[in-house]
């Protein structure tokens, strides 16, 4: 491996920013050895905000982070009035430019040999200028929901098709992703797709006592907590298991279930609970601070996110937070949609449902309820599978492919940090 050349990793969602692709790249970085150069935004591209805290985390990161105001622009195309959608464009040319410019110094000054695009959409613009740079890897990371899900923006899927072929490499998070992005391509793929699965970080998520302060505000003294971290969003299945929750708890009425994670899909979760009649037995606790979240892992007694894919493709790349509860000493339930089948493997670290199915789901929310002996049998299996799946080796696996030559044409598939 050559030890001098940096890889630039090029990433719009990073810490402070919450998410999964996030978690990910901050995690490659942070077990490569100051090998990894990244670039990010200091603003939200979702809201226009300055990001709070990201001073604060570059400050502690052990890795070089160089922050844009924005590798994007903040919203969607404008429709309408001619000067909305002129100022968009101005304000689109203004931002490329300015990546472009500073994209080239940093392989110029800070000796890179790869570059990686983490967004494969907004950035994949990028490819074509790389290819004319003669000495450096481009490649793309893909987590699957890029590939799936509608996007007005590229309609017919042109551009991320164009992208794909003219990288290099092909990153993806799971088997799930990787058949996505050979349907996308079809036979005409140039380049060599690499699996690496998504890691965990078990230093830092690892099994607690369940803090009493926390038992005490969320009111969960002599509960058994079905928990669920994550965005609130539709696909994550949140909303069938409160209806699959307020199948079983008449018979279990000690059982609560404890929702962490804010999102656009919360008011509608909020109803549904109002609705079926369990406001009393289930706990919202909103965003919470990042150095509490393994806290609140550990308040479960088994973790729950039955995902399913939605009409417009939408799904789960892979559910890092599977691996989290698992590395807590979790059992979880999944839906079988998209890459989670990936995290979790029924009857080894979890129980596999599908995550349409109410009826699925509060049969297996019951059984792991009633069945101390099962629950047990997949917690064990579960810090087992979570043991396995380091960062360490993951960072590892990203760097040697990219300091390794460039690929031969033909779509081949290697599997790395397993």
């Amino acid at each position: 491996m050559n030890e001098d050349g940096k890889i630039l990793l090029v990433v719009n969602n990073f810490p402070p920013v919450r998410g999964g692709s996030a978690v990910v790249y901050d995690n490659l970085a942070r077990y490569a050895g100051g090998r990894v150069l990244v670039l990010a935004p200091r603003t939200n591209y979702a809201d226009g905000l300055p990001l709070i805290g990201w001073r604060e985390h570059d400050r502690r990161a052990p890795f070089p982070v160089l922050r844009l105001d924005l590798l994007r622009t903040v919203i969607d195309a404008p429709r309408g009035r001619w000067f909305g959608k002129l100022r968009f464009r101005l304000q689109d040319i203004a931002i490329r430019l300015r990546l472009a410019a500073t994209v080239l110094y940093l392989i110029a000054r800070r000796r890179i040999k790869a570059v990686c695009l983490g967004e494969l959409l907004a950035s994949g613009w990028l490819v074509g200028l790389l290819r004319r740079v003669p000495g450096v890897t481009t490649m793309v990371y893909v987590h699957g929901e890029e590939i799936t899900t509608d996007d007005p923006y590229d309609p017919d899927q042109q551009r991320r098709r164009r992208a794909l072929r003219g990288v290099d490499r092909i990153i993806v998070v799971s088997r799930f992703t990787l058949d996505a992005v050979q349907k996308l391509l079809g036979a005409e793929d140039p380049a060599c797709i690499t699996l690496i699965e998504n890691g965990v970080d078990t230093a830092r998520f690892r099994p607690t006592p369940k803090r009493l302060d926390l038992v005490q505000l969320y009111r969960l003294e002599g509960c058994f907590v079905f928990v669920s971290v994550c965005r609130l969003l539709e696909k994550k299945g949140i909303d069938q298991a409160i209806r699959a929750f307020a199948a079983i708890v008449p018979e279990r009425p000690e059982s609560r279930l404890l929702i962490v994670g804010q999102g656009p899909y919360r008011a509608r979760l909020e109803e549904i609970a109002d609705e079926m009649g369990i406001t009393d037995k289930i706990v919202f606790t909103g965003l919470v601070p990042e150095e509490d979240l393994v806290d609140h892992y550990g308040l479960g007694d088994v973790f729950v996110m039955p995902n399913r894919a939605l009409p417009d493709g939408d799904t789960e790349g892979f559910g890092l937070v599977f691996l989290e509860a698992n590395s807590c000493g979790l059992p979880v339930i999944a839906g079988r949609d998209g890459g989670s089948t990936d995290a979790v493997k029924d009857g080894v670290n979890g129980l596999v449902v599908d995550g349409r199915s109410v009826a699925a789901i509060a049969d297996a929310m019951a059984r792991l309820h009633d069945d101390a002996e099962l629950r047990e049998t997949l917690r064990r299996q579960g810090l087992a599978t979570a043991a396995a799946a380091g960062w360490e080796g993951k960072s590892m696996a990203f760097l040697r492919l990219a300091s390794s030559s460039a690929p031969a044409a033909g779509n081949a598939l290697a599997q790395g940090g397993r």
